[in-house]
C-alpha cells in the first residue's frame, strides 16, 4: 500500500484577503492577533481571547453552516489544526421570503492557542469550511471581517 504524505504549506502561501468574502469555498485567512507578548499570565487568565467573524450576512430562509479552525501560523495541515467552532443558520422564513440578515459569530480561542502552542505567535490562519448552504442566485452567504479580541 502507498504511503500517504501530509503537506504542510508556509504562512506565506496564504495571500492577502479582501474582504468582504464570498463563502462559496474554503477560505483560509491569516488574522493578526493583539498584542500578546506585553500580557502577565494572570491578564492572560482573565481575559478570553475571542475571534470575532464580523458581518455574516444571508437570506433567513437559507440554510447555512460552516466550520472554522485555527492553524499555527507557521504550518497549515491536519496536525497542526485545532476545530473552534461552527456556525448553523436553520431556514426561517415567517412569511417573508429573500430577506437578509446580518450577524456575527465569536469563539474563544485562548485554550485552542494553548494546545496549538501558538500563544505567543503574531497571527494565527482562519480556515472557514462551508458545510451546507443555501448557495444559489441571491442567496451567497458574505463575511466583512475577520479579528481577534479581548473579553
Amino acid at each position: 500500500m502507498a504511503e500517504r504524505k501530509t503537506l504542510t504549506a508556509k504562512k506565506k502561501s496564504v495571500g492577502v484577503t479582501e474582504f468582504p468574502i464570498i463563502l462559496d469555498k474554503t477560505v483560509t485567512v491569516l488574522v493578526k492577533r493583539p498584542n500578546t507578548k506585553s500580557r502577565s499570565k494572570e491578564e492572560k487568565e482573565e481575559k478570553e481571547e475571542i475571534l470575532v467573524i464580523n458581518g455574516i450576512e444571508l437570506e433567513t430562509g437559507a440554510l447555512v453552516r460552516f466550520d472554522v479552525f485555527i492553524n499555527d501560523e507557521d504550518e497549515v495541515g491536519p496536525e497542526s489544526s485545532e476545530f473552534a467552532g461552527s456556525f448553523t443558520n436553520m431556514p426561517h422564513t415567517h412569511g417573508r421570503k429573500d430577506e437578509k440578515m446580518k450577524t456575527c459569530l465569536k469563539l474563544g480561542i485562548t485554550d485552542l492557542l494553548q494546545d496549538l502552542d501558538a500563544e505567543d505567535d503574531d497571527d494565527v490562519l482562519v480556515t472557514i469550511v462551508p458545510r451546507d448552504s443555501g448557495r444559489g442566485k441571491g442567496k451567497d452567504v458574505t463575511i466583512e471581517s475577520i479579528q481577534i479580541e479581548f473579553d
